[in-house]
């Protein structure tokens, strides 16, 4: 009788013993969790949860292949449309472009000998056909010999097949400074590519790559943001996304700004929810331009879905 006593005294103790040591933990955790981000929400507001993204955000890379010698920007600087951003090495397509451009000239200078071979070969057929048309003239008055008329005919058609073949020359000459500028008109797009452009006025997001690194096609260098477009992109539970509309007027909150309001409308909402989560994705721009803004930040919305949507 004893013994069983004691059994349920030691086991009594060891379940206050292990309760004690389970509220202590949770206790400790709570203390240690950072406190959420939270808003107030009031009668007539829907409340969502998304982040800070930017509508034209864009990955910029090279076409070829080279190795970076020039970085102009970083990440935080302001550019515009236009502005150098990186250039490649681009010393063997310069030499390209040069060779390119020396094949021009020799085949314009081809076409010029053409044409003169077609200007002198045009002067002597006119002097024998003039020459025939005589002879032919004095042949059938009897004073010249019939041999002398058959050669001047025959002068004046080689003449004038001559002058065929020197035409024949300049369309060659011609076809050949065409595809000779053909030629330096692509080396030239070609050497274009070795220099990386903005393509809007924006901000570099970020940089990927450094001085002496070799940029292959498609390898991503900078990413930019153009900050007129940062929006919030926030799920709303479906079940009270019926309410939402087009221009409603949004209370924002960052995470990085907890005491600060922002404020915004709705700009679109999207046509397919979420077949998981069972929400809705809406966009909310902000009504002055966020600077600076941090894309991926955590950021809290509340739609007025009583108020005025224009």
């Amino acid at each position: 009788m004893w013994l069983k006593r004691r059994s349920i005294i030691i086991a009594a103790t060891a379940v206050i013993a292990l309760t004690g040591i389970a509220v202590t933990l949770n206790a400790r955790t709570k203390e240690a969790a950072p406190p959420p981000v939270t808003m107030r929400q009031n009668a007539g507001q829907v409340y969502g949860l998304g982040t800070v993204e930017a509508k034209t955000l864009s990955r910029l890379s090279f076409e070829v292949s080279g190795s970076l010698a020039e970085l102009a920007v970083d990440q935080g600087d302001k550019i515009q449309a236009g502005q150098i951003l990186a250039k490649l090495d681009d010393r063997q397509q310069q030499a390209k472009v040069a060779q390119a451009q020396a094949a021009v000239r020799q085949a314009q200078a081809g076409l010029e000998q053409a044409l003169s071979r077609l200007d002198r070969t045009k002067t002597l057929h006119v002097q024998r056909n003039s020459v025939n048309e005589r002879r032919q003239a004095l042949a059938r008055r009897g004073t010249v010999s019939v041999e002398a008329a058959e050669e001047a005919l025959a002068n004046s058609s080689t003449a004038n097949a001559d002058v065929k073949v020197a035409q024949s020359d300049i369309e060659a000459a011609r076809g050949g400074v065409d595809a000779a500028r053909a030629l330096l008109q692509l080396e030239q797009a070609i050497l274009g590519k070795y220099v990386l452009t903005a393509p809007y006025d924006g901000i570099v997001v970020s940089r990927a790559l450094e001085l002496g690194t070799t940029a292959t096609p498609g390898a991503i260098v900078f990413t930019i943001a153009d900050p007129v477009s940062v929006w919030v992109q926030a799920y709303i539970d479906e079940a009270l996304a019926g309410k939402l509309r087009i221009g409603q007027k949004t209370e924002i909150n960052l995470r990085s700004q907890p005491e600060q309001r922002h404020y915004g409308r709705i700009i679109r909402l999207d046509m397919e929810n979420d077949r998981v989560s069972e929400e809705r994705l809406v966009h909310v721009t902000f009504e002055q331009q966020l600077s600076p803004f941090f894309l991926g930040e955590q950021a809290e919305i509340l739609v007025d879905t009583a108020g005025e949507t224009k």
